[in-house]
């Protein structure tokens, strides 16, 4: 992989990396693929669009960010992946979508570090944020306080509602403290369990 934007500007991050490169064709619609640091925390992260996971090459890219993740030992940042697209049984896909879909989602299920999936207001929120979301964590940024608040009584670990910038970066911090004692087995265990 080579980098060709070596500092892109993405808030809530202090540094990013775009890293691209695909032998097979096409670098995939993402809007963000490569390295992200916040404060000392460092990421492998994704950035996704409604068009994101529409073609094998986002697949193919979409699993070489897992491959650096496990290389590197850091844990993956998906925000604003259309997980539901494509992935169905129902669908139908060329036998290369269905492979790159089939291998990416085995190394999701598989990845010994964590994956924290992120929405944003950019996206439609509705009841079904909890069964799409492919992280061991997820984090809904919202921009208004109220709804934040509203969002809260839901009853479920695994899904957290910030409303700031600051709130997000504490709430990265706390999951990934919390996660730093679980062994790779663990992670594994309770995916299988989700899925």
């Amino acid at each position: 992989m080579q980098s060709l934007d070596f500092n892109f500007q993405q808030e809530p991050f202090d540094r990013t990396i775009q890293l691209y490169g695909d032998r097979a064709g096409g670098q995939g619609n993402f809007d963000f693929a490569g390295l992200a640091k916040i404060q000392t925390m460092k990421f492998v992260l994704l950035i996704g669009n409604p068009q994101s996971l529409e073609q094998p090459a986002d697949w193919r890219r979409f699993l070489r960010m897992l491959h650096l993740a496990k290389r590197l030992q850091k844990p993956v940042l998906l925000w604003n992946l259309p997980h539901t697209q494509n992935t169905s049984v129902e669908i139908r896909t060329t036998l290369e979508m269905g492979t790159e879909i089939k291998k990416t989602k085995l190394q999701l299920l598989k990845l010994p570090q964590p994956i924290i999936s992120v929405y944003d207001d950019t996206i439609e929120l509705d009841g079904t944020i909890q069964g799409m979301s492919w992280g061991d964590e997820t984090i809904v940024v919202l921009s208004n306080e109220e709804t934040v608040q509203r969002e809260k009584t839901v009853n479920n670990n695994n899904l957290h509602f910030v409303s700031n910038t600051s709130d997000f970066k504490e709430m990265i911090s706390d999951i990934l403290d919390e996660y730093s004692g679980k062994k790779a087995s663990q992670l594994v265990e309770k995916r299988l369990e989700r899925y």
